[in-house]
């Protein structure tokens, strides 16, 4: 199909413990790229390798399990809001699932809701009607992901809906992550000052990787990158505007 396609000669290596963030336009290849790293596309072309293993080799459910993922298509259960985070029907693991609430940021919603976390949550509708807002249901998702406790942290756009106090709770969360717990981190963001908090910056324009390195490196090339339509970081853009103004 359209979309497994989108990606050419890619060559994309990601170490143990790394925190990689990948940027670009819609439409770049960015999801797709991850989505066939997390097992949920398959290759028509090429192959994925863990550990110099095919992916296909193994079994797709324990391959899974190495995987907590937010992306934007995500589901949202007709269930409580306790078994959303644990995708368990009531599971017993009661303090893992509110720490995990916690560290998303959720706790003072969930324990404001009718019955704490057994009221179910649908697409968003409470039963006596509370919705959850859009970047709630972003927090819900990560709130999915820390509980699934998985050594690869996949996130997808995963700030995209939050105002930026929520955008730094969310980015220390995900330091947290991966410098406390050693997790692999691989961050997908039109946020170019989310990206340069990373070790690694990616860089996709149109299926390939334009430019992959260091962010001191990738972003130091603001020619580069605006013949690409693509932003910088705040503070590399006030340099870049300085100079060009002799300054």
């Amino acid at each position: 199909g359209a979309e497994e396609d989108t990606l050419s000669h890619i060559d994309l290596t990601v170490a143990p413990g790394e925190k990689l963030a990948i940027v670009g336009l819609n439409g770049a290849g960015k999801t797709t790229l991850m989505k066939l790293c997390c097992g949920l596309l398959d290759p028509t072309g090429g192959r994925v390798l863990l550990n110099g293993e095919d992916i296909r080799d193994f079994n797709r459910q324990d391959y899974y399990r190495l995987f907590s993922t937010v992306f934007q298509d995500f589901s949202v259960f007709d269930t409580t809001f306790a078994d959303n985070v644990t995708q368990i029907p009531e599971c017993a693991d009661t303090a893992g699932m509110e720490d995990a609430v916690k560290r998303a940021g959720l706790w003072e919603r969930y324990r404001s809701l009718p019955q704490g976390g057994a009221t179910h949550i649908g697409t968003g509708v409470y039963e006596d009607g509370i919705q959850l807002s859009g970047g709630e249901l972003q927090r819900l998702m990560l709130a999915r992901a820390l509980y699934k406790d998985a050594p690869f942290v996949v996130l997808d756009e995963p700030t995209a809906m939050l105002d930026p106090r929520g955008r730094r709770e969310v980015m220390d969360t995900i330091q947290y992550l991966n410098r406390e717990k050693g997790i692999t981190i691989v961050l997908i963001t039109h946020y170019m000052d989310e990206a340069v908090q990373a070790g690694r910056v990616v860089v996709m324009d149109e299926g390939n990787i334009l430019v992959d390195g260091a962010p001191d490196q990738v972003f130091g090339d603001v020619e580069l990158l605006k013949r690409h339509d693509l932003d910088v970081p705040q503070a590399t853009e006030l340099c870049y505007r300085l100079r060009a103004a002799g300054i």
